[in-house]
Order: C-alpha cells, then structure tokens, then sequence
C-alpha cells in the first residue's frame, strides 16, 4: 500500500503560497498598485483584482494548514509524543491559521488595526509553531523524525526567528514615525518576505513524517442504536502511519 494521497498536502500549501504571493505582485505591479522595488507582501492585496486572488488564496491556505496541522498532530499522538506540548502546538497553529485569514479579510489600507492583529498571530505565533514543532521533533528523532528533518528544521526555525525579529524591530518603527530612512522599510520588507517563505518551507518539511502516512480513519463510538434519540458521538480522527500502534 503506497502512501495517503495527503503526503502532497504540505508541498501544496507551501509552495502553491508562495506561488501566490508572486503572482499578486506580478499584478499589482503591472497595474501600478504598488511599488516595483520590494514592497511588502500586503502591499500586493491590496486593490482589485489581485485583492481578490490575495484573499481567497490566503483562506484556501488557511485552511489546507489547519488540515496538515491536525495531521501532524493526529501522528505526533499515535507516535506517543508529548501529549500536552502536542495539543499546545495545535492550538497554536490554529490561531496562526485564523492570523491567516484575517490577513486576507482585512486589507490594510482600510482596515489596518484588524489586518495588523491578524499579522502578528500569523506571523509571532507561526514562529512559536516551528519551535514547538521542532522540540517535538527532537523528542521523536530518530524512529518517527529523521535526524536531518530535525537539523532542517532547527536551521529553518532559527532562520525565522532571525527575518521575525528583523521584520517587528524594523517594522515597528515604520509604524511609530512617518520619519525613517528607506534602508529601514528594506529591511523591514526584507524581514517579512524572509519570515513568510521561511514559515512556508517548515510546512514542505512536514512532508518527511506525512509520506508515511497510509490511511487516515475517523472511529465513531455509536451509543444508544436502538435509542430514541440515536445519538453520535464522534471520538477521534486516526492517521495510520507505518506502525500498528493505535493510540487510545
């Protein structure tokens, strides 16, 4: 039996956003909605119709994350990883998801305290996720995680932090004063573009544990068949990976 047809999620999120971002600013560049020289990533969502590719993009990433990140957390469980750092992480991604689409709903030229709201959990707590995955991932190493999935990460995460703190010191003092130097909005820029895509390739990196993947389960307990009520109560969903372990 090959492998879950799932295993191409992580490549599809990743690469089909940054893909995304690309083609906005080839738009609005072409239509004149933004600078030619190295705006920020918002910068290119802005006015129609890349506004609109923009939006619907980020939502349909949001969502494919939130789905690879409830597998990743459905495997770390089956793998006996720490349960309380791995339902952490989980919720963490989740509010990194929503980040993700309030980024899209809200665009900051008419709403911008919303659409900053959203960036920080996208991108703040997309940082906490990689760390918190890559200490999951230490722990796993080496039966569930390879040892240069691990050392990919590590470097990744560490990359990140970097682009992150770069972005929020650079950028904050572009938000503060209208007086700056052009060499900060650079590296502020610089820092965004440098966090987005870095985030985006720790999610590529997933594909390491997802491949192994061979079928995904959900187990439902039915109580009360002959009932009048007849209710359902769903347990867990299961991700069946190449171990006959199945936890409870």
């Amino acid at each position: 039996m090959g492998s879950h047809p799932c295993c191409v999620l992580p490549i599809v999120v990743g690469v089909g956003t940054i893909i995304m971002f690309f083609v906005c600013y080839v738009i609005a560049v072409n239509n004149n909605h933004t600078v030619r020289n190295f705006p920020f990533i918002s910068d290119t969502g802005v006015y129609p119709p890349e506004s609109g590719i923009f939006t619907m993009a980020l939502n349909l990433s949001a969502f494919g994350g939130l789905v690879l990140m409830y597998l990743r957390y459905c495997y770390i469980s089956q793998c006996d990883g720490p349960a309380k750092l791995n339902k952490f992480t989980l919720g963490c991604g989740v509010l990194v998801c929503l980040g993700l689409m309030m980024v899209g709903a809200f665009q900051w030229a008419t709403m911008l305290y919303p659409h900053m709201v959203g960036a920080v959990m996208a991108f703040a707590l997309g940082i906490v996720y990689i760390w918190l995955d890559t200490i999951i991932s230490y722990k796993l190493r080496p039966l569930s995680t390879g040892i240069w999935a691990f050392r990919i990460r590590l470097l990744v995460s560490t990359l990140a932090t970097v682009s992150g703190g770069v972005m929020f010191v650079f950028g904050g003092i572009i938000f503060s004063t209208d007086n700056y130097l052009y060499e900060v909005r650079l590296a502020a820029v610089g820092g965004e573009w440098a966090l987005g895509i870095g985030l985006l390739l720790y999610i590529i990196t997933l594909c390491a544990e997802i491949r192994t993947v061979k079928r995904i389960a959900v187990i439902m307990d039915i109580s009360g068949r002959f009932d009048v009520s007849n209710s359902h109560e769903l347990r867990a969903s299961r991700v069946f990976a190449n171990r006959d372990l199945i936890p409870e």
